[in-house]
């Protein structure tokens, strides 16, 4: 018995917390992103927070960063039931933070735009979904 509750601990451990993105986001909101529209260069802001997670570009062919950190724990209600009860072969239920910066550049490649959103997100496996 004794066997099995170790392996059942070590399960939730494993499926325990996770993270994944660019970790300068990590603890960054609204009011500590600190860019000026018109001032701050691409430059500044790769310094500052690194290569983006992803490029895209507008029609007009003005740049655009993304820069995302996804926070999350799979040491959920439903995670620890699943492996307690099933070995985990009901699924597992992952609930936690992302961080999202998305900065649109000017021709000069300085800030024209940006925006910071912070919101919950969840995802879930078998049962779970």
């Amino acid at each position: 018995m004794k066997k099995i509750l170790t392996a059942v601990a070590a399960l939730i451990l494993l499926q325990a917390c996770g993270s994944v993105g660019n970790v300068s986001m990590k603890e960054q909101s609204e009011s500590t992103i600190n860019l000026t529209k018109g001032k701050t260069t691409k430059q500044e802001v790769v310094e500052r927070f690194g290569v983006p997670l992803n490029t895209s570009f507008t029609e007009a062919g003005n740049k655009i960063y993304t820069y995302v950190y996804d926070d999350a724990s799979a040491f959920t209600v439903e995670t620890v039931a699943s492996v307690a009860l099933t070995w985990g072969l009901a699924g597992s239920k992952t609930r936690g933070e992302r961080r999202e910066l998305v900065v649109l550049f000017d021709g000069n490649d300085t800030v024209k735009n940006y925006n910071v959103s912070v919101s919950k997100i969840e995802a879930g496996t078998m049962l779970f979904k």
